[in-house]
């Protein structure tokens, strides 16, 4: 399972990025010597005080990254003791400056016992070329080294990565084709004062794609920071880029999960082509209803993802109409938002806990309700993927998985088009828990969801069917097709690098695959048991293989 021929790649290029940091390591512990030696001396102290937890905060942040992790946590230790220092309203003694210095000589000390275990914890992988179609990342961040060590592991899960040192050098150039924004949150401030909130609201206001923050340490201010600029999320370095990578994934993939589906029924015909228009304009998909007996039928053939409901209507009230729906288990999820002039409370908490989840008042303003619609919609989503989606790779649970293979099947019938079923499995897994620990199995794992999140279509269902074990059911694929989509897959894992702190090592995938081509009219638990039989075939045959089912 062991790469030995990647271990003798002594040049790589990842391996240079550590040699370089390590390099420089022994000039930063000295500059910050004598930046703590310039307070000691200097009777205005807050200038050198603030560089000095600047250097601790960058040494801190970086550190971890490339394996020196006593290093990291020592350096965060001292600039936490230095930002209090700052934050304090009396001086500092001299006597506390001295215990600092003291300290500070504890940091070569830690140097030496990361050494001694000489490893990151994370991946690596060997160089790849990243197809022209795979997601473009902008990466921020100051240091250089650090920054081609973060996109060369990003690379290894199919992203294309341009790094830039400053944010003013990414929006002076053009952004149409990025996907995703990484940055550092210091990434632009200055040397001393703390990054304001309104530097990052400046700076990205004109950013279109999804913001995703990282930074040396973790409290309130710099994830509020964060809130306010818009990002999505926040993580700490060192960075877990498995983790990373699977954020990424899902931020990417959020931006494409298509049209909102909005059902509104009102009786004033003015009204419901004044909504159309603009959520239609919004770039919702969205069906009127005049008259509400046609309620049922309507929702089970559009499948909205809201409704907006009139309170009061000639023959049928709002509220009797989301009774009626909560009747329905398939729709008591389904958002209800009353349209509604009604202002007295006793009728509007009457209306609540008939089924409705809220209330859009008349007159309705355009903004407030295309924002309403869509952070409504957005929760639905995001509540059904955390009922149907594997918390650890983001993919579809077992019982999904197999739903998702019956809906397929019948439109592969209809359609006539050939559909793939996938059978995949790490090899030896059960020796990764025993001898790394089921916390790095976790990464190994998720790390296989982002892969083929990565490699796989929007349009291919992809799930986790149980501990090491996934399923890939492609729609209009055929096994040859198939064939060649796993192999790229099983390549690319098998060139990932997982470290931990005293070893490294190597994963593979075995797979099956059948098709309905070769196995036609069969049901998804037949197709499943094929894929299976050829994924045992590539067991048998030395795993880290892909097999078809031969025809019958």
């Amino acid at each position: 399972m062991t790469d030995s021929s990647y271990d003798s790649q002594v040049n790589s290029k990842l391996n240079k990025l550590r040699s370089a940091y390590r390099s420089r390591l022994n000039e930063e512990l000295e500059r910050i010597s004598e930046q703590a030696q310039e307070a000691h001396i200097h009777d205005d102290r807050g200038e050198a005080l603030a560089k000095l937890r600047h250097r601790l905060h960058k040494l801190a942040g970086s550190a971890g990254t490339f394996g020196f992790h006593q290093l990291g946590n020592h350096a965060r230790y001292l600039e936490q003791q230095v930002q209090r220092w700052i934050n304090q309203s009396e001086p500092v003694k001299p006597q506390e400056l001295q215990q600092l210095n003291e300290e500070l000589s504890d940091l070569a000390r830690h140097l030496g016992s990361d050494e001694a275990l000489s490893s990151a914890v994370g991946v690596e992988s060997t160089e790849q070329s990243a197809d022209s179609n795979s997601p473009a990342i902008a990466l921020i961040e100051r240091d250089s080294i650090l920054a081609d060590y973060i996109a060369h592991q990003l690379e290894s899960f199919g992203f294309r990565v341009q790094s830039y040192q400053d944010p003013h050098e990414l929006l002076n150039n053009d952004q149409g084709g990025i996907d995703l924004l990484l940055l550092d949150h210091r990434a632009g401030a200055s040397e001393v004062a703390e990054t304001p909130t309104d530097h990052w609201r400046a700076l990205l206001r004109e950013v279109a794609c999804p913001v995703i923050f990282m930074g040396g340490h973790e409290d309130f201010q710099v994830r509020l920071e964060a809130v306010r600029a818009g990002a999505e999320g926040y993580f700490v370095k060192p960075l877990n880029i498995p983790n990373v990578a699977a954020k990424i994934t899902r931020s990417i993939r959020k931006r494409h999960q298509g049209e909102e589906r909005v059902l509104i029924i009102d009786d004033d015909v003015d009204l419901l082509a004044y909504l159309n228009t603009v959520l239609t304009h919004a770039g919702m998909t969205v069906e009127t209803l005049q008259d509400p007996s046609h309620l049922l039928d309507r929702t089970s053939s559009f499948q909205p993802e809201l409704v907006l409901l009139d309170l009061h209507m000639p023959e049928v009230s709002g509220d009797e109409l989301a009774a009626m729906l909560r009747q329905f288990e398939k729709w008591n999820n389904l958002p209800i938002l009353y349209l509604t002039q009604e202002q007295d409370q006793q009728e509007r908490a009457h209306a609540l806990m008939r089924g409705g989840d809220g209330f859009i008042n008349k007159p309705v303003g355009e903004e407030f309700l295309i924002k309403t619609c869509r952070n409504r919609v957005r929760r639905l989503r995001d509540m059904q993927q955390a009922i149907a989606l594997d918390g650890l790779t983001g993919l579809l649970r077992h019982a999904n998985i197999k739903e998702a293979l019956g809906t397929e099947l019948q439109g592969a019938a209809r359609s006539g088009n050939p559909l793939s079923v996938v059978m995949l499995d790490i090899d030896h897994f059960k020796h990764v828990n025993d001898t790394y620990g089921h916390a790095l199995g976790d990464v190994v794992i998720s790390t296989v969801g982002t892969l083929l999140t990565q490699h796989f279509r929007r349009s291919d269902r992809l799930g986790r069917y149980g501990g090491e074990e996934f399923v890939a059911v492609l729609p209009n694929c055929d096994a040859n097709a198939a064939e060649r989509l796993v192999n790229r897959l099983r390549e690319a894992f098998a060139e990932i690098k997982f470290v931990d702190r005293e070893t490294s090592f190597s994963c593979s995938l075995s797979a099956g695959i059948a098709d309905t081509r070769n196995f036609p009219g069969l049901m998804g638990e037949q197709l499943l048991e094929l894929a299976d039989a050829a994924l045992y075939t590539s067991k048998q045959n030395g795993r880290n293989c892909v097999s078809v089912a031969p025809a019958q």
